[in-house]
């Protein structure tokens, strides 16, 4: 579980809670609602996934996610969010600017988070 305790994780989660929220609230935060959520959205999903296969899959925490299974979710996550859910619904808005966002997130997650747990101040 040391995975799910990656600080930029955590962050990340923490910014979905708040723009939740703030929904919620019918007071959302412009830069924070529409752009950052989608820079972290890639690096959220890349270590849940990545934790699924520490822990159900390989059970080791040397493990790291290859440079295509990043690309697959970051594809993923773009088709879905951004071609076919507005294609459905017209509740969604597709935005090119999103794709690119998830891109910067992928690069990140695969450059800064997608490391072996090696050490314990790896927490």
């Amino acid at each position: 579980m040391k995975t799910l305790l990656n600080r930029w994780f955590i962050t990340g989660c923490i910014i979905w809670l708040l723009v939740f929220a703030t929904r919620k609230l019918h007071h959302p935060i412009p830069y924070i609602n529409g752009y950052i959520t989608d820079v972290f959205a890639i690096p959220v999903i890349a270590t849940l996934a990545l934790c699924f296969q520490r822990f159900v899959v390989f059970k080791s925490n040397f493990y790291t996610l290859s440079k295509w299974h990043v690309v697959f979710i970051t594809a993923y996550v773009s088709l879905i969010f951004e071609v076919l859910l507005p294609w459905l619904s017209k509740t969604y808005t597709g935005d090119w600017v999103d794709v690119l966002l998830y891109i910067v997130g992928g690069l990140f997650f695969y450059r800064v988070m997608n490391r072996p747990l090696t050490e314990i101040r790896d927490l």
